[in-house]
């Protein structure tokens, strides 16, 4: 019989500087993937405006959405991405205890945008089937609520690594990973609202 010895598992390491490369190179490569899915919505939007087939746009009396909702809805993400920025820069410069302050108040915003966001999509004018344009807002608004959700579930548990002195100021990818995707929702909010803005159809030809 051949004896084998059995040692103790050599412990592998990885610098944490390859690792938060790693981190920061997934998280832009899935921004990537979520911006050309914005664009086509965007895109999408504005061509079915356009186009206007057979008059498909806007139904017959139909109203369009208050243009106003979906940049309320972009200025709160935008001030919820500056709460987690300034408790990103507090880390950085040493300032522990300023990151779950910010965190915390960046998450509290987002909670209230997505009940804003639900507010609006339970009380817009019509329904999802009635025309090309009523879809098109339904779909940008429940995007915008995909990014809400997952971002206040990423921000809520990096809040609670935050107050539980997790990071330094020489150990934050994590801090610096969600703040990259915490900007990117900012921007996909006013990319979302621009298109709402523009309701009739230039193209008011029916045939």
């Amino acid at each position: 019989m051949t004896a084998v010895t059995v040692t103790e598992p050599i412990p592998h390491h990885e610098d944490p500087i390859t690792i938060g490369r790693r981190w920061r190179a997934g998280v832009i490569l899935l921004i990537v993937a979520d911006a050309a899915f914005v664009g086509s919505l965007v895109f999408s939007y504005f061509y079915l405006r356009g186009l206007n087939t057979s008059g498909a746009w806007m139904a017959k009396h139909g109203s369009g959405a208050p243009i106003w909702f979906p940049w309320l809805i972009a200025l709160i993400v935008v001030l919820s991405a500056g709460a987690y920025r300034w408790g990103q820069v507090g880390i950085h410069a040493g300032r522990v205890s300023r990151l779950p302050v910010g965190a915390g108040i960046a998450v509290l915003l987002l909670a209230v945008d997505i009940v804003v966001q639900v507010i609006q999509l339970g009380s817009l004018p019509f329904a999802l089937k009635d025309s090309a344009y009523t879809s098109s807002v339904y779909v940008l608004g429940g995007a915008n609520l995909f990014h809400l959700v997952v971002t206040f579930f990423i921000g809520l548990g990096l809040w609670n690594r935050s107050r539980l002195n997790l990071y330094t100021a020489t150990e934050d990818w994590q801090v610096r990973v969600v703040g990259i995707w915490w900007n990117w929702i900012a921007i996909a909010a006013i990319v979302s609202a621009i298109p709402t803005s523009f309701i009739a159809s230039p193209n008011h030809l029916t045939g």
